[in-house]
């Protein structure tokens, strides 16, 4: 089992980050399972490190906050590969084009950025950069880790309880070989200890303030997904970081 455990955070890093894994990993059942258990810690040390950015920054600079967010949104960036940001840039361009679900799809796979993914890029990454320079010199450091790790929450309970919109695919491959019963109790799992971090910095009011803001939009984003996608893939999972870290920022900026 630690063998298994020990793959799927190294798959983690591989597929879901730039870290160099330069080793052809097994892709079983268990070892998949594994990858998708680890993304929420994989979510913590990204916002752990962004923490200590924020840190160094605010306490041995004088930079101002603004910066000190387009700092953190780009190492958030380029840890992830821009990975997250290019699936909501592919989401962006198939809903706005206001097709059927199948050439919705087609539109997902193509490669290419139309004028309605470049706003929506524009606007996510401006409006991280601007929630941010409000946040990080203002909350503690902790809840910089918070987010990340919410976000990859969510997404692990959207993966696991969401049927794929294509049969095809990297997504589909990884959902035919994840064990979704492990996945659902250790996203509830995670959850409750991001829940407790929560309550002790930030209130008991705020926290469920907080996670019930997390849990309503994940309800409606699988809505959404099923009702415009017919299910969910790489690129709306991808998407749905994005959107939910800004959307946390945000409680985060107006409630905590």
């Amino acid at each position: 089992m630690r063998k298994h455990l020990a793959n799927g955070l190294a798959l983690a890093f591989q597929f879901f980050s730039v870290v160099p894994v330069k080793k052809e990993l097994p892709l079983e059942k268990n070892d998949v399972t594994a990858m998708y258990l680890s993304l929420p810690v994989v979510g913590a040390l990204l916002g752990s490190l962004s923490a200590l950015i924020v840190f160094a920054l605010r306490d041995y600079t004088e930079v101002s906050s603004l910066l000190a967010a387009f700092v953190i949104v780009l190492f958030l960036v380029t840890a992830t590969g821009g990975l997250h940001l290019d699936g909501l840039v592919d989401v962006g361009d198939a809903y706005f084009s206001y097709q059927d679900k199948e050439k919705r799809l087609e539109i997902l796979g193509d490669p290419r950025i139309g004028a309605f993914g470049a706003m929506v890029l524009l606007f996510a990454v401006l409006g991280k950069i601007i929630v941010l320079s409000e946040l990080v010199y203002k909350i503690p450091l902790v809840l910089l880790i918070v987010v990340p790790f919410f976000s990859r929450i969510g997404l692990l309970m959207l993966f696991s309880t969401t049927k794929t919109a294509k049969k095809t695919g990297l997504g589909a491959f990884f959902r035919q070989r994840a064990n979704v019963k492990w996945l659902i109790l250790a996203a509830f799992l995670y959850l409750l200890i991001a829940a407790g971090v929560l309550v002790y910095y930030a209130g008991a009011v705020n926290a469920a303030l907080f996670a019930a803001t997390f849990l309503l939009s994940l309800w409606l984003y699988r809505k959404w997904c099923l009702r415009q996608f017919g299910g969910v893939t790489g690129d709306l999972l991808g998407a749905y970081i994005e959107g939910t870290e800004l959307l946390l920022w945000t409680v985060l900026l107006f409630f905590i």
